[in-house]
């Protein structure tokens, strides 16, 4: 039988030009105006995952580098010139692309060192690319250093790396630097469609959704992802289902059918999901990543339905999302999310991940719906006043509990009920600093104690806010160290110079004299230095730094309040809980 000759996708459709690559335009919109302005470094190195077209644009510079027919100004080589089809094709002798990996010792690159003094052969320049270059061993990294640093006038150097932590800090030093990135799924789906339509065969949107999510951002990765769906579907249309065949991953419909199951409470319905998903090939822990993805997707739909290009999918299933988002209570989205990605650790180290994925999801289905603390407590509290009531005045009577709260599990010793929502302490409006005018009808008068000074001082900056905010907030964490008739000396801590240094402009301190002189009748000389903290007295505060002070002050009283309120104890009492967590709006 003759051997038939096929070419992968990934190298059929490999971008031959800067503005054919997809998804780096940062990296091949500066190279080529480098090369428009003849502005070429000597060093480039090329950072980013794999897949992303590091060595691609490599080939494509030393394309430019050689290219007869590259007209002025411009940077896209021609590609049918032959110095452009040798490098393309590989079989240019002054274009060489090496393996760090197997060419890591000092002995390679001592070769390539001494190969580089002499003249290119055929092409304008040689051009050395070395893929992997981390790879290389420290003595190799010192031979190359001299010569990375002033090659001959002929050579240019591409290091390509997805590791570039790991290179030398010398090496780094001697390069320009370019960093790739993955692709967005939106700009890869579009450039996977359009080869699909050019290979002439169709292709569900779902599909493609697929291809993208489980190539990671990777332009290679989805190729070749794809020349395996073409192999297994042939010429037909191929459907989001055979992706997830061939792929042995959950498909959207897989996924939608367990989340609605699982939000339904229906656990039975879900592990026959399971079931038929297992016996089709889809691994459990790349079936509970799904499961988790599609969770997320509803949350963020939840929150900003109206930002769409957040979740990776196509037109229907963003609609079909959205509308699985309304039908599910937010807070049972964020339980089965936060169960469901415990389950995804535990799958990773379990040797039974069937068993671990099945009782999880049974676990998730009957998971009661979580009831807010804060309803809970108003609940418990309504039960104790009607318990005083029917006491006659004989004393309290012990709160009962109400059939409409579940009772606790048969072991309560192994199962103690813990608070999945933060308990809210007591709210109210946090209290400010009081400006209090001095006495008398008249302007108000310079303040000498210390607490008056902080109360006079925030009825200047309460003033300077109504001219501007930017005014306020740069004095604001300011000290008055000294305030009389003739001179307002504030006093910036060290760490707020930057403070200082936008408030000590001429303008700044004019306004504030201005205020001064409205509210005092007065117009004091403004000086703005910088203190030591340590310098000054225990009494001398900013008005940023009391107003942290009476926050914190508040914010624990309200814990211990809350903490010690008898609801909240008798809530800790009758279930067996614990306070997880204590949250205040100050």
């Amino acid at each position: 039988m003759r051997a038939v000759s096929y070419l992968v996708l990934a190298r059929k459709y490999r971008p031959a030009t800067f503005s054919a690559v997809v998804g780096q335009e940062h990296v091949t919109r500066t190279l080529g105006n480098a090369f428009s302005s003849g502005r070429v470094h000597h060093a480039f190195l090329f950072c980013g995952p794999r897949g992303c077209g590091k060595t691609t644009v490599a080939r494509i510079v030393g394309k430019a580098l050689n290219c007869t027919q590259l007209r002025e100004g411009s940077a896209e080589p021609c590609g049918t010139c032959a110095a452009c089809e040798s490098i393309g094709n590989g079989s240019a002798v002054d274009y060489q692309e090496m393996d760090g990996a197997s060419n890591r010792g000092i002995d390679a690159i001592r070769e390539l060192t001494e190969a580089v003094r002499y003249q290119p052969a055929v092409l304008r320049k040689k051009v050395y690319v070395i893929d992997e270059v981390h790879m290389l061993t420290t003595e190799a990294f010192n031979a190359l250093l001299k010569t990375l640093e002033e090659p001959p006038p002929h050579v240019t150097f591409v290091l390509a790396t997805t590791e570039p932590h790991r290179l030398p800090n010398t090496i780094l030093s001697r390069c320009q630097r370019y960093d790739f990135k993955l692709v967005p799924a939106s700009r890869l789906a579009q450039h996977l469609t359009s080869i699909f339509e050019r290979e002439k065969l169709k292709i569900d949107a779902g599909a493609v959704s697929l291809v993208v999510r489980e190539s990671g951002g990777s332009v290679r990765d989805a190729l070749s992802l794809c020349d395996q769906i073409i192999s297994y579907v042939g010429d037909a249309a191929i459907t989001e289902t055979q992706v997830a065949e061939v792929l042995g991953v959950a498909d959207r419909s897989l996924t939608r059918a367990l989340v609605r199951a699982l939000a339904g409470g229906d656990a039975g319905a879900a592990l026959a999901a399971v079931e038929s998903a297992i016996e089709r090939g889809v691994d459990e822990v790349q079936l509970a990543r799904a499961i988790v993805r599609y969770l997320r997707d509803l949350a963020v739909l939840q929150v900003a339905p109206a930002r769409g290009e957040l979740v990776d999918a196509s037109d229907e299933e963003r609609a079909e999302l959205a509308s699985e988002a309304a039908a599910v209570d937010r807070t049972r989205v964020q339980q089965m999310f936060d169960r469901m990605l415990r389950c995804c650790d535990e799958l990773g180290k379990s040797l039974q991940p069937r068993l671990v994925l099945d009782c999880a999801l049974i676990d998730v289905a009957t998971i009661e719906p979580l009831v807010p603390l804060g309803d809970l407590i108003e609940r418990l509290g309504e039960l104790e006043s009607r318990a005083g009531r029917g006491g006659g005045g004989g004393g309290t009577k012990p709160l009962p509990v109400a059939k409409s709260i579940p009772a606790p599990a048969p072991k309560p010793e192994a199962r103690s009920l813990k608070p999945e929502a933060p308990l809210i302490a007591p709210s109210g409006p946090v209290p400010r600093l009081e400006t209090k005018p001095a006495t008398g009808s008249g302007p108000h008068q310079i303040p000498t104690s210390p607490d008056a000074i902080l109360r006079e001082w925030e009825h200047v900056l309460t003033k300077l806010e109504a001219v501007n905010v930017t005014l306020s907030g740069a004095f604001e964490p300011a000290r008055v160290v000294a305030w009389t008739a003739t001179v307002l000396e504030l006093g910036f801590p060290t760490q707020f110079e930057a403070n200082k240094d936008l408030a000590d402009t001429k303008d700044k301190r004019d306004a504030l004299a201005k205020v001064i002189q409205a509210e005092y009748g007065m117009m004091p000389r403004i000086a703005i230095t910088l203190i030591d903290d340590a310098a000054q007295p225990a009494s001398s505060q900013s008005l940023l730094e009391a107003t942290r002070e009476r926050t914190s002050a508040e914010r624990d009283k309200r814990v211990a309040e809350a903490r010690e309120h008898p609801i909240t104890k008798h809530v800790l009492h009758t279930f067996g809980a614990q306070i997880k967590e204590i949250k205040t709006d100050v």
